[in-house]
């Protein structure tokens, strides 16, 4: 069973069943929210204003990564294309604390879709080296969405 999607945002998500819908975006107007099982936190902008091709997609993923390593001090983990069917979706995972000090890991994603764009920036715990960055958990994520 999942939690089906339907944004205003022009795009659609089925999620794992206990998704919660965030009521406030807390990242500002275009945006949605949605806590997903295992303290996952996504993010979903749209932004089609600013990117215009895929290229500019992985730009946007790079620029709203240096929020986390910059503000946040954190170290890059990886980048790169998570090659799913129909899309071009180039993700870069950054691994900080947040402010209480617990260890983090945030994906930026740029993906392309249909000509269009949409950004997704996942969240969740850092567990370990040994597991992190969880890249499994992000394509089945960023697979889960679908732009307009």
């Amino acid at each position: 069973m999942s939690v089906h999607i339907e944004s205003p945002l022009g795009f659609t998500a089925d999620f794992p069943e206990h998704t919660q819908v965030l009521g406030d975006s807390t990242a500002g107007p275009n945006s949605g929210q949605y806590g997903l099982p295992g303290d996952v936190l996504v993010t979903v902008i749209k932004d089609d204003t600013s990117v215009q091709d895929a290229p500019q997609a992985n730009g946007w993923a790079h620029l709203m990564s240096g929020f986390y390593r910059e503000e946040r001090g954190g170290t890059l983990l990886g980048e790169g294309e998570l090659n799913l069917p129909g899309k071009a979706a180039y993700a870069v995972v950054v691994g900080y604390d947040d402010t209480g000090g617990a260890g983090k890991v945030a994906a930026t994603v740029g993906v392309w879709e249909r000509s269009r764009f949409i950004g997704v920036v996942v969240i969740w715990p850092y567990v370990d080296p040994g597991v992190e960055p969880r890249l499994g958990m992000l394509r089945e994520i960023v697979a889960a969405i679908s732009v307009g």
